[in-house]
């Protein structure tokens, strides 16, 4: 049976309408919203459980090994894995196999997601805009997963500068026609979401970023040929010194001694 749906029906009971088919669907459109639990605490809990079952076998393997030693010759025989005459020995090694194969692969995954960047602020506002638009289309307690500080990683890491940052947060720049990203059939097409073109938006900070380099680096020469007093020029200099390394520390992500080495430049 299918019917028209009002939107205003739809306002009211978004936990039908929405839910988690209408949440996975938003998240799913954009990199910025892809952030998740990395489960640190229960991930190490995990893996000590692990180490532990492997060292209570490594225990009994190491004593079955000094049993063998001091028993006798036929039996403590430990020179064939072909022709092993204590099956014990060879069953614990079976059982040992898979324990350290998942146990080496777990601590693989983790070691991967821990050099995964921490979800940004502005990414869980993101996920928090969206349940505030949407009142009980999740419920409350599975809505707690973004508030877990330190524990949030974003999947899809895009390192953004200070200066990107900032930008971004006047959101009438990000709405307007200019930056406007093409419509795609895997967008939420939302009036409580609006999508972006990164590379436009990037070219955008980009030519900000050079127009500013310019004037810092021209303004002082200009300013310094109508100026005599070797002090006040000194001043200037240091002015425009300053001027320039908080431009490239704030609008790019390069590293403080990239940063001073340019400023050197």
């Amino acid at each position: 049976m299918t019917g028209i749906v009002s939107e205003e029906e739809k306002l009211k009971k978004p936990w039908k309408f929405e839910g988690y088919p209408g949440f996975s669907k938003w998240m799913a459109s954009s990199e910025d919203f892809l952030i998740f639990r990395r489960f640190n605490d229960l991930n190490v809990r995990a893996m000590l459980l692990m180490q532990d079952r492997i060292a209570r076998k490594e225990e009994e393997l190491r004593n079955i090994d000094e049993d063998a030693r001091m028993g006798p010759d036929d039996m403590g025989d430990s020179s064939s894995l072909r022709y092993e005459p204590q099956k014990d020995r060879e069953k614990i090694l079976d059982e040992l196999i898979p324990m350290l194969q998942r146990y080496n692969e777990y601590m693989l995954s983790f070691s991967q997601i821990r050099t995964w960047r921490s979800a940004q602020k502005y990414q869980i506002e993101n996920i928090e805009a969206w349940f505030w638009n949407h009142p009980t289309a999740i419920v409350k307690e599975e809505q707690e997963f973004v508030r877990k500080a330190g524990d949030v990683v974003a999947l899809v890491a895009r390192v953004k500068s200070p200066l990107r940052l900032l930008l971004e947060k006047f959101r009438p720049l990000l709405t307007c026609s200019l930056f406007r990203a093409k419509q795609r059939t895997d967008q939420v097409q939302s009036p409580t979401t609006s999508y972006y073109s990164n590379a436009k938006f990037d070219a955008f900070v980009t030519a900000v970023l050079i127009f500013s380099g310019i004037l810092l680096l021209l303004g002082p020469m200009w300013t310094l040929q109508y100026m005599t007093n070797n002090t006040k020029r000194l001043g200037v200099i240091t002015a425009f010194i300053l001027l320039f390394t908080s431009l490239l520390a704030s609008a790019t992500v390069a590293k403080p001694f990239e940063v001073l080495a340019a400023t050197a430049a």
